[in-house]
């Protein structure tokens, strides 16, 4: 083996102490651990760390600071063939710790999630009702751009490509149990204030019931298991009594000095896929790629009629625009009633999206197939082909082609 096969990630503003019992569980069965902390812990602090972490990454977290963000930023810093994550408030099962080396092993497999088990209303047991049970986590993660898929909204981070399997070899979520109602009570009006409130299928918000279970549980509670139990214990017998836990709140206090290399806010958020983009994104070069045959000619269509098409796009602009419409780009087109001197006038119809099969860099370009479907009335038409950021604006770099629909 080449390198590591296996990378443990933890994004953490502690306790460092309770951190370091968790990764304690975790570093005889993985290659390499790599810890985020927040920049405004003292050198001193990060002790617990030592002998435990390969590298420790000192990173800044303002107010509005959400995990999924640094998450793109984090998984670049691991080397391992898979990553594994694991939050500060979580306890691994025994049966997840045996086999994580044969996880890492496999070759069919992009990501694994696993169980995640709410414990509540102690640490000894979990919730064992919807939407709690079966809750799933993201595990292990095949590190290859090709595959990976990270999102940052609120609860997404990393998503499941396939081919991926479902585990049932539980990881123990401990915050119902050992947070007071007032501080979870925080954190869910600090989620629901944020863009994309995720819901449940029946309507209600998750964040709410996930966090605050005293309000929607109704069925018995079941027990952790005794081998689990124990390893939840030895995580929380870790003396957190001097600990600090710089939450987001915590930067409106009194300012505190940088750790020395802590890597900046922006610099983060330049790994995150689906930050918003720069004002110099916007550029594009559109060319039709069309063969000779009448059925690729789009200046003559049947009312309603859907045709094939294809351009060749280069990307001028600053920054990639994400395959699968991760950052919401699309090509699309729109058809424009045609005024009077031939131009644009009222909006008459728009067309469906087509995302890019692959990532598209500044500077490169690639061919791209998509469909146009004329309007139902017959008239003098212009068609543009064009880029859009959903929900965000057009690019208005594309390509129009005037267009007669017949009845």
């Amino acid at each position: 083996m080449s390198g590591p096969r296996i990378s443990l990630t933890c994004l953490t503003a502690g306790p460092l102490h309770q951190v370091a019992a968790v990764l304690s569980l975790y570093r005889p069965v993985v290659d390499e651990v790599v810890v985020a902390v927040n920049g405004r812990f003292r050198t001193d602090e990060l002790a617990p760390l030592a002998g435990l972490a390969d590298r420790v990454l000192p990173c800044e977290m303002r107010e509005d600071f959400l995990q999924e963000r640094y998450r793109a930023w984090l998984y670049a810093q691991c080397s391992g063939d898979f990553v594994c994550t694991v939050d500060t408030d979580e306890v691994p099962s025994a049966r997840l710790l045996a086999a994580l080396p044969a996880l890492g092993a496999a070759r069919d497999v992009v990501t694994y999630l696993t169980v995640c088990r709410w414990c509540y209303p102690d640490t000894a047991h979990y919730l064992d009702e919807y939407p709690w049970e079966p809750s799933w986590k993201m595990i292990l993660v095949r590190n290859d751009p090709a595959t990976l898929h990270i999102r940052g909204g609120v609860h997404e981070g990393v998503m499941a490509a396939p081919p991926y399997r479902h585990l049932e070899l539980p990881i123990y979520h401990l915050s119902d149990a050992t947070t007071p109602l007032e501080s979870r009570a925080a954190k869910v009006a600090f989620y629901d204030g944020l863009d994309g409130r995720q819901l449940l299928e029946d309507g209600r918000p998750v964040s709410e019931v996930f966090y605050l279970p005293e309000r929607y549980s109704l069925h018995p509670v079941a027990e952790i298991p005794p081998e689990d139990a124990a390893l939840v214990s030895r995580v929380l017998a870790a003396d957190v009594s001097r600990d600090r836990v710089l939450e987001r709140e915590s930067v409106t206090g009194a300012p505190e000095p940088l750790l020395a290399g802590t890597v900046p806010y922006d610099a983060v958020l330049a790994h995150w896929p689906e930050r918003p983009l720069p004002r110099d994104a916007y550029r594009a070069r559109l060319e039709w790629r069309r063969g000779r045959t009448p059925e690729r000619d789009l200046s003559r269509l049947a009312r309603g009629e859907r045709r094939q098409a294809m351009v060749h796009v280069e990307n001028l602009g600053s920054a990639s625009w994400l395959r699968d419409g991760r950052n919401r780009v699309f090509l699309s087109s729109r058809f424009f009633v045609q005024a009077p001197g031939g131009g644009r006038g009222p909006l008459a119809l728009e067309c469906g999206r087509f995302p890019f099969p692959a990532d598209l860099p500044p500077g490169e370009s690639t061919l791209l197939p998509f469909e146009v479907m004329a309007p139902d009335a017959p008239g003098r038409y212009v068609l543009a082909v064009d880029l859009v950021e959903e929900q965000v604006r057009w690019f208005e770099q594309g390509l129009e082609v005037p267009v007669e629909v017949t009845g």
